[in-house]
């Protein structure tokens, strides 16, 4: 069997349900894909591009060389717009092709309802941290700011409003406050009008400094929009807690189906809410420590790139596609 992927820090083979071994081809590039689906058995796509859709489009116009495809973190938003709801009219034609769906959460309810996925071609593999492999020493940690991030359908209003009835020092990267998904005209902050205690940290969006401003957090918030249907800012809490950092988040996919007494979860808009849990998790040593020794247990469970990718390949050829 050979199983064809884009995840390119794959094995060159790996081991099956009943110990065979099983050579692993891996291209992120079209061209190199199209040659090699007549030689592949399962094909296994990670979906932070447009290769999935290429290779629906290519079983759509021939069927004949049709192979299982398991989708891997397809990222989906809620179609508002008339042209957002033809385009999603359009990929629940192509996902068609897709055999099984692979989530890094279990509510996939959002799914369900707007693209025809469906519990019976989902399936839940835990996601990873990113950052084992950036070191850090004692010294780069610290408790000096509530800090935010992230670019993924986050509510930065609902949060600004929470720090500026606080009085502790918070902060957000340059990059994730200039530039996040669902950014609008209604968003009406600016650096001259952010609380004077809410600092806008340079950041070159790199992992090192993601590493390095996470560190000098005494907690980190994750507010996302409701309008969420998948994992927003999944790789963002686990990165923290493996930092040891406690976590508070907003409710919905990827996070209240997920994690229990690992965060502190708030519901998503609601700003008094949200304050309050800063407020008691800044306050109260007891809950901050145990909520991030929990997170931490939880995020070293999931281990790194290896074993993340070991549970896709395993859960793959457990479908018997």
């Amino acid at each position: 069997m050979r199983i064809l992927t884009n995840f390119m820090n794959s094995p060159q083979f790996i081991e099956g349900v009943q110990n065979e071994r099983i050579e692993v081809s891996c291209s992120d590039a079209w061209p190199d894909v199209r040659k090699l689906l007549k030689s592949a058995d399962i094909i296994v796509i990670d979906c932070r591009d447009l290769l999935l859709y290429r290779i629906c489009i290519h079983f759509l116009l021939f069927p004949w060389t049709r192979k299982p495809l398991v989708a891997v973190d397809l990222v989906l938003r809620i179609p508002v717009h008339w042209k957002q709801r033809v385009g999603a009219l359009m990929k629940r034609v192509l996902l068609l092709r897709v055999a099984h769906f692979i989530h890094y959460f279990r509510d996939i309810s959002g799914y369900t309802r707007h693209f025809g996925i469906s519990a019976a071609r989902s399936s839940f593999v835990p996601f990873k941290v990113n950052i084992q492999d950036i070191r850090l020493s004692p010294a780069e940690f610290g408790d000096d700011y509530i800090f935010t991030m992230g670019r993924s359908l986050r509510d930065y209003d609902s949060f600004i409003r929470a720090v500026a009835a606080l009085p502790y020092p918070a902060a957000i990267p340059e990059f994730s406050f200039n530039d996040f998904e669902g950014k609008d005209q209604a968003f009406a902050w600016t650096k001259d009008n952010v609380p004077p205690h809410l600092t806008i940290l340079p950041d070159s969006g790199s992992s090192e400094d993601l590493v390095r401003n996470i560190a000098k957090a005494r907690l980190v918030v994750i507010p996302t929009q409701a309008s969420s249907i998948c994992a927003s800012g999944l790789s963002t809490y686990l990165d923290a807690m493996y930092l040891g950092k406690c976590v508070i988040i907003s409710r919905g996919p990827g996070a209240s189906d997920l994690l229990t007494d690992q965060a502190l979860l708030v519901p998503p808009h609601d700003v008094a809410a949200l304050k309050d849990a800063i407020q008691r998790a800044w306050e109260d040593d007891s809950l901050r420590k145990r909520t991030a020794e929990l997170g931490r247990d939880y995020a070293l469970s999931l281990g790194g790139e290896e074993e993340f990718l070991q549970r896709v390949f395993r859960r793959t050829l457990e479908l018997s596609l």
